[in-house]
């Protein structure tokens, strides 16, 4: 973890020593080129990554991505732009310095900002040493990763399936990058922790002022619901792309504030970004580009600014459609333009995956919107899903209100934007409520603008009438005995808190049952024992590989053998048949037993639920029930989960 850490945090800084550079010189007729010091450090985090994810593109595309490539490009690099470097790293310094001298005038709120972000990423880094049980992630997103380092670059495909093999690579590529140093899965975990911590920085930078407690608005608004805490620490690409997404509109809206060329070059960075991470980021170039249309056709933007935003979206994006152009003849393949390799009997079956939702109970909902009803259930999904039992999102909402009331046409735009984002999702992507995470995400900031914005309409009522009244509060937090005993309350309530938790899951003779992942961050309970009695399956996976059982037969599990790696430190014993390894219709189920030489099988408690069927097909099931029922009479039961997995040993000798 250490290491993943070290590693990502490499990778920032040699983006922001390029970026710097970058920076300066577009904003060299500006009168500030910098807003401040502190301002580009929280901003650049995502655009530091987006120029270390094109280069890293332009290096794997030549199968360049070797250590003995890379080290000495990134040291050349360093020392060319040696004053650049420095000049991070006194920033760096400054900003801790900083911190430092609020804390000891009086101010405390910059150091519980700075301690908040250390909590949160030892919470979130902890929370990712626990596999994921997303399929998902084992099947596609963390092989693809490997496949990056194994072929030190792109092939095509790029694993074993021509979709999946030849989307846009862009966050795999990231998450590759730290892999190859760390070696485990989690270093793609710690990538999007980071990404994530940028997009926040670069939201609360936002404000004018008071940043500090502008990164607590933020965290209260995005962080009180697990819809974007719960993805921080996982191996998926979604909410990575939404904070790229929504990032571009971030740094449109400073350009549009600020007139400085380089937030419209950051915004076509790290658009660049979110397009090479999926095509759904498509949407994202047609609503700025209607966004900034005015200001085009005011020529207020140079041809050389344009030409160089249009030359950094390409530098990160272009690679994954040119190569799926020349390859494979269709630049959004397998979409519009053909799909060489995946029959049409695939295609229509995924075209009907993503055109409906993935749950059957969501499926007579009208996305019509040409409709009365097509209003009606949209509406209706609005509030019952994004904001009915969530007070931030009514904050949120409350917040974009009053910033439409105080500065229309500062945030407009924005609101206009998030709208328009939630219309596509729900007409053209209602499969999932996933796919409305950078609606979602917008939705959030664009309410922290709101707030921000409002907050500059109080700024002279408050620095005449609250900040005064807070004058003899901040002589006594900077006396000594406070600036001694602020430590020793927040250890003692920290051991507190450690003290009731341990008395709450009976100590030493705690229940793992009863245990909660914040358990695991205090050190209460290990990640195996955690895991064993709050995830389905990996009990009996783990238990599987410790006794070497062979051959196991699940067909119920869609990601089976990769789930059963993952949960044994990426062991992979064959103990399991893979699931999609069924008898021909009508054929011998002995002779299937036998030349597979299946010894057990596991027989889960949902084996029978439609949803299940419609997953892995109905033909599938009824194929996989008939070798169980075959079974049965001879098998004996030797394991049973919390979850209601049980696990049976298949005696064929035995007479039925």
């Amino acid at each position: 973890m250490i290491v993943g850490w070290c590693t990502v945090l490499a990778i920032i800084l040699w983006g922001l020593v390029i970026d710097r550079g970058i920076v300066a010189w577009l904003n060299r007729r500006c009168d500030q080129p910098f807003r401040d010091a502190t301002d580009f450090l929280f901003s650049g985090i995502l655009p530091a990554l987006a120029i270390a994810g094109g280069a890293a593109t332009v290096l794997g595309a030549f199968h360049g991505l070797r250590w003995e490539i890379v080290l000495p490009i990134v040291a050349v690099s360093m020392i060319w732009r040696w004053r650049d470097l420095l000049a991070v790293l006194r920033e760096l310094g400054s900003l801790f310095r900083k911190i430092a001298a609020e804390t000891r005038s009086g101010n405390p709120v910059p150091v519980l900002a700075a301690l908040t972000c250390t909590v949160l990423c030892y919470v979130w880094s902890v929370q990712a040493l626990f596999p994921s049980g997303v399929a998902d992630v084992w099947v596609f997103h963390i092989p693809l990763a490997n496949s990056i380092i194994e072929h030190a670059g792109f092939v095509s495909p790029q694993i074993d399936h021509p979709f999946y093999g030849n989307i846009p690579l862009f966050f795999n590529l990231l998450f590759a990058l730290v892999m190859m140093v760390s070696g485990h899965w989690t270093g793609a975990a710690i990538m999007n922790i980071a990404i994530f911590f940028g997009f926040l920085f670069l939201l609360s930078s936002c404000a004018s002022r008071w940043r500090a407690c502008g990164f607590f608005l933020v965290a209260a608004l995005m962080l009180s619901t697990s819809f974007f805490k719960g993805s921080v620490g996982e191996p998926m690409t979604d909410l990575a792309r939404s904070c790229f997404s929504v990032a571009a509109v971030l740094f449109l809206w400073r350009y549009l504030e600020t007139r400085r060329p380089a937030e419209l070059f950051h915004c076509a960075l790290v658009l660049g970004g979110a397009v090479g991470g999926k095509y759904t980021e498509l949407q994202m170039v047609g609503l700025i580009g209607l966004a900034l249309m005015p200001t085009l056709l005011k020529g207020r933007v140079s041809l050389p600014l344009f030409l160089s935003c249009l030359c950094a979206f390409l530098a990160v994006a272009g690679y994954w459609y040119a190569k799926n152009l020349i390859v494979l003849g269709n630049p959004i393949y397998p979409f519009m333009f053909g799909h060489s390799g995946l029959t049409d009997a695939w295609m229509a079956d995924y075209m009907l995956e993503l055109g409906r939702a993935f749950d059957p109970a969501n499926r007579h909902f009208v996305t019509n919107l040409a409709t009365l009803q097509g209003w009606r259930d949209f509406l209706h999904i609005l509030y019952n899903w994004f904001l009915a039992g969530k007070p931030n999102a009514f904050v949120a909402l409350a917040l974009i209100l009053a910033g439409l009331a105080v500065a229309f046409r500062r945030i407009a735009f924005l609101a206009a934007i998030t709208a328009a984002m939630f219309v596509i999702w729900y007409t053209v992507m209602f499969n999932h409520i996933r796919w409305a995470t950078p609606a979602y995400l917008l939705f959030f900031s664009t309410g922290f603008i709101g707030a921000s914005l409002v907050r500059e309409r109080l700024d002279q009522w408050l620095d005449r009438q609250v900040l005064p009244r807070m004058a003899p509060l901040t002589k006594i937090a900077s006396s000594p005995v406070c600036m001694i005993a602020s430590p020793v309350i927040i250890g003692v309530l920290a051991g507190g808190l450690w003290l009731s938790q341990w008395y709450r899951v009976g100590g030493s003779d705690m229940d793992p049952g009863k245990a909660k992942d914040f358990d695991v961050v205090l050190g209460m309970i290990s990640v195996d024992k955690y895991m064993e009695s709050h995830r389905e399956a990996y009990f009996m996976y783990r238990y599987i590989a410790e006794h070497d059982l062979r051959t196991v037969f699940q067909p119920f599990d869609t990601a089976n053998t990769l789930l059963s790696t993952a949960y044994n430190d990426g062991r992979d014993g064959g103990w399991q048949l893979p699931r999609y390894v069924l008898p021909a219709p009508g054929s011998d189920i002995d002779a299937f037993i036998r030349d597979n030489h299946i010894g057990y099988f596991i027989l889960p408690p949902d084996a029978g639920s439609a949803f299940l069927a419609e997953r892995i097909g109905e033909d599938k099931i009824l194929l996989a029930n008939s070798v169980i029922a075959h079974m049965m009479p001879r098998s004996s039961l030797i394991l049973t989960d919390r979850f209601g997995w049980k696990l049976y040993r298949f005696d064929a000798d035995r007479a039925s």
